[in-house]
């Protein structure tokens, strides 16, 4: 990780504009990954994963997105699950929201994206059942195009 604090302060220094807009490095990127509780899914030959991600102090700040493309998408089995770029402080926080997108009928699931571990997050919605972890391989027919995308803050450990 590349350092996020370079404005090189002292103690006793006064803090001014110039140095405050030093705080914070511009946005890191990082591979996120996505798994599933049985059998990962395959994005496909040309499928992306893409994220990045701003730590201050020990807030995490960050996006993730999943395209499916190309030849060889596969599904998977079981509940989807979205890396998270440095481990969490503790497990079982609300931290955002992880949407799911079928390009070809605009049909969408947004879902509460919380920690189920200090690692990783998983979407969770509520069916007939309550709550329950609803992004998987069975929410849409992942095709080229199909989307997943992932909001998230949390505490680093």
């Amino acid at each position: 990780m590349a350092t996020q604090y370079t404005a090189g302060l002292s103690a006793g220094q006064i803090l001014t504009a110039a140095t405050m807009n030093q705080i914070g490095a511009v946005w890191e990127t990082w591979t996120p990954a996505l798994t599933a509780s049985t059998t990962n899914p395959n994005l496909g030959t040309t499928g992306t994963a893409t994220g990045r991600y701003a730590r201050i102090q020990k807030i995490v700040i960050g996006q993730a997105q999943f395209v499916f493309g190309g030849a060889g998408i596969a599904a998977g089995v079981g509940f989807y699950y979205c890396s998270i770029p440095i481990t969490a402080q503790s497990a079982g926080w609300t931290v955002g929201n992880m949407i799911a997108i079928d390009v070809s009928t605009f049909a969408t699931t947004n879902n509460t994206a919380a920690l189920d571990t200090t690692a990783r997050l998983i979407g969770y919605g509520t069916g007939g059942a309550g709550l329950a972890a609803s992004i998987q391989a069975g929410t849409y027919p992942w095709a080229a195009g199909d989307i997943i995308r992932v909001n998230f803050c949390y505490e680093a450990a």
